[in-house]
């Protein structure tokens, strides 16, 4: 899935990819998070994608990475 002007900046289940988007939101950077919405019992583990602005992919990245680490 591509979106013009948009990066994909992380694949994986759900539940991360929200994690995600928070620590992008709380610095700043806009977020778009794709994927199923539907929960199991207690945990998603759909796969999503999560999507910024081009100019931001590389400090998203960058964020993702700290994160992660």
């Amino acid at each position: 899935m591509t979106v013009k002007g948009w990066d994909v900046v992380f694949r994986g289940d759900r539940l991360h990819a929200d994690v995600l988007a928070a620590v992008l939101e709380a610095h700043g950077i806009k977020v778009e998070v794709f994927g199923d919405t539907g929960y199991s019992v207690a945990v998603n583990f759909t796969e999503a994608r999560l999507l910024v602005p081009e100019g931001s992919a590389q400090a998203a990245r960058d964020l993702i990475n700290k994160a992660e680490n």
